[in-house]
């Protein structure tokens, strides 16, 4: 369990929900925060009750539950004979009931004397769940502001973080490509012709592993005057995408994304969220199916869902990045993550990123056949 000295650099008022695996709690507005570098090196949330005299009541709680091998009472007994020989004669052990929670307390000195510390422990389907507190030298029983602190803790679904573990390209091989572009070349007959297209993914100098380029292009003429033919106008359709996987805040799923509009027409990409869950090995699959430019598998797996999964969250709704011909656009977007609940045995869970270009023009605008099956998709698994 965690233990340590409390030194804390305060921030402002605190006004928000804190989560810890499966465990949220609401603090009063009258605590503060601690310095956001701190909390991070430290990997606890710092909190700090204003005393108008004496010592302020300081709490760490750390971000993450420890998950236990044994059962609530076993944790308990073994935690109690650790404090004992920890802290000996000046350790008083027992147990309180708070609001939804069974913690067990250790109240003792600090080893400078200079305050009380409150150790508490409580279980939560497997995962032990810790705060520390320092009071004043005469606080004999636990101070109202951390009963109360406590008595707001609630249980639920975990909101454990997730983090980016590949990212998959999808990129229809050459056949497939000239089938998709046939179509183009068809509707163009006796007006003009194609003369090339292409497709390229790259990995942008800059850009970290999970960072990913794709760029298009398609060219060819129409005439001017298809009767007498005596006029080509050029037809070109050039753009790019730039796509990689940044830090969230507050545990979100973002990507930073620039894309190109060269020549041609309005591009636009497509930022969505999907959450899959499913056999390893049908997820592993569709991955590779899509990495051919089959989306046909991921999408199938979206609609059949085994039942014993948990249910998927409500998503946020797809965003829609715009670029001008001649226009280089770039944002960053973030998704929320969502509860994480325990996924069913022989079941995996993944969440997708999926970036995917296309024209602004609809469907029938020439050249949205040869961009319909690109796309970055980034894979995120729980940590």
């Amino acid at each position: 369990m965690w233990c340590g000295v409390l030194l804390l650099a305060m921030s402002g008022a605190l006004a928000e929900t804190l989560r810890v695996d499966a465990m949220s709690l609401s603090p009063d507005a009258a605590w503060r925060r601690g310095d956001a570098a701190q909390e991070k090196e430290d990997g606890v949330y710092l909190l700090e009750w204003p005393v108008p005299q004496g010592v302020a009541m300081q709490v760490a709680l750390p971000r993450r539950a420890t998950p236990i091998k044994a059962d609530a009472e076993a944790f308990h007994a073994n935690l109690r004979k650790k404090w004992a020989y920890q802290y000996g004669k000046s350790a008083e052990i027992g147990e309180i009931e708070i609001g939804a929670a069974r913690w067990l307390v250790c109240r003792r000195p600090a080893g400078d004397g200079a305050a009380i510390v409150f150790q508490l422990a409580t279980v939560h389907e497997g995962r032990a769940y810790s705060l520390l507190a320092f009071a004043s030298p005469q606080a004999a029983g636990l101070p109202k502001p951390v009963y109360d602190l406590l008595a707001g803790v609630g249980f639920g679904p975990e909101a454990r973080p997730w983090s980016a573990t590949r990212v998959v390209a999808a990129q229809p091989g050459r056949e497939a490509l000239e089938a998709l572009v046939h179509g183009d070349a068809e509707r163009l007959g006796q007006d003009g012709m194609l003369t090339g297209y292409g497709v390229e993914y790259t990995r942008p100098p800059e850009a970290a592993n999970l960072g990913r380029g794709l760029a298009w292009f398609m060219e060819g003429f129409k005439w001017r005057n298809p009767v007498g033919r005596d006029e080509r106008l050029p037809l070109s359709l050039r753009g790019n995408l730039e796509a990689g996987v940044v830090p969230g805040p507050a545990g979100g799923l973002a990507i930073s994304l620039r894309l190109t509009a060269e020549t041609g027409a309005e591009v636009e990409v497509e930022v969505s969220l999907l959450d899959l869950c499913a056999p390893a090995a049908e997820l592993d699959d569709a991955l590779v199916r899509l990495a051919r430019g089959a989306r046909a598998p991921l999408e199938r797996l979206a609609r059949e869902r085994p039942a014993t999964c948990p249910a998927p969250p409500i998503s946020a709704p797809p965003r829609v990045l715009l670029a001008r011909p001649g226009q280089a656009v770039a944002e960053t977007l973030e998704f929320p993550p969502g509860p994480t609940p325990p996924t069913p045995p022989g079941l995996s869970r993944i969440k997708i990123l999926a970036a995917r270009p296309r024209l602004a023009g609809g469907e029938e605008a020439l050249g949205q056949s040869l961009l319909r099956p690109l796309g970055l998709y980034f894979i995120y698994g729980p940590e």
